[in-house]
């Protein structure tokens, strides 16, 4: 059974819904976390080392991003807050990789007005330094992940881990929740990027 580690966003949680969803697929921990503390980094870091997954969301996923660079562990994140300045967490003390090779997926509303998608699309896709991210572009989605666009992404996302553990190297972006995944030409080695 894996161990999934979920993240809430500023002041969020994980409903029962959600969580009933994550649960199909293992053991859910999902702690309460106060990101005005700025300790809040350094008390996850026993449940991402011991989690297989790590899935966050808002200042979560961007929590969850820097706990899956630390130990190299698949992430879902929904989005992400990477361009915001605050809450800081603390993280002296701490070797964060500036690279990871696990499989990152990550959802972005393109009406998300909190973390604003042009801004985070543009960190997202130049600024990130993974071997192995999608990034998936959902129309009319906002801030707030309804419960039915989070199960859809669950499912996508373990579909993912499950058929290219750690083997494709470029990045796929899909349009839309219903639409068909363009890959991008590199150096991949992986052969529907070709």
């Amino acid at each position: 059974m894996k161990h999934i580690l979920y993240l809430h966003g500023y002041n969020g949680s994980l409903t029962t819904a959600k969580r009933a969803i994550l649960e199909r697929y293992g053991n859910v921990a999902a702690p309460a976390i106060a990101y005005d503390k700025p300790d809040y980094f350094k008390k996850l870091i026993d449940l991402a080392n011991t989690a297989d997954v790590i899935i966050g969301s808002s200042f979560g996923g961007h929590t969850a991003h820097l706990l899956s660079l630390l130990y190299d562990k698949p992430a879902l994140l929904f989005n992400p807050a990477f361009v915001t300045k605050s809450p800081v967490p603390d993280l002296n003390g701490l070797a964060i990789p500036v690279y990871k090779s696990s499989h990152t997926f990550i959802v972005l509303g393109k009406q998300d007005h909190v973390i604003l998608y042009n801004d985070n699309l543009e960190f997202v896709s130049g600024k990130l330094n993974v071997a192995d991210v999608r990034i998936v572009k959902v129309d009319g989605l906002g801030h707030r992940i309804p419960e039915e666009v989070f199960e859809e992404q669950v499912v996508e996302f373990w579909e993912d881990c499950s058929v290219f553990p750690l083997t494709c190297k470029g990045i796929a972006y899909y349009i839309s929740a219903k639409s068909t995944n363009i890959f991008s030409s590199g150096s991949s080695s992986c052969p529907l990027i070709q």
